[in-house]
């Protein structure tokens, strides 16, 4: 049986490197939503805030457009 991939493990490289550069400044926040997203395999099961915050920062509409098809 194929195992899921990490939320984190299917972010798109470019968006892994605009979060980074994003909160360079802000580590915290950084480090929560990593942790967010490794933590879960689906992005509808995600907290609002943590999808806000990527969508914003990777400037996509959908915040399931952050993420490769396994």
């Amino acid at each position: 049986m194929k195992t899921r991939l990490t939320l984190y493990e299917r972010l798109k490289p470019e968006h892994k490197q605009k979060l980074s550069k994003h909160y360079s400044d802000h580590p915290f926040i950084h480090t929560e939503i990593v942790e967010a997203l490794t933590t879960e395999l689906f992005f509808t099961d995600v907290r609002y805030g943590i999808a806000q915050d990527v969508s914003f920062v990777c400037n996509i509409n959908f915040f399931g457009d952050a993420f490769t098809d396994e």
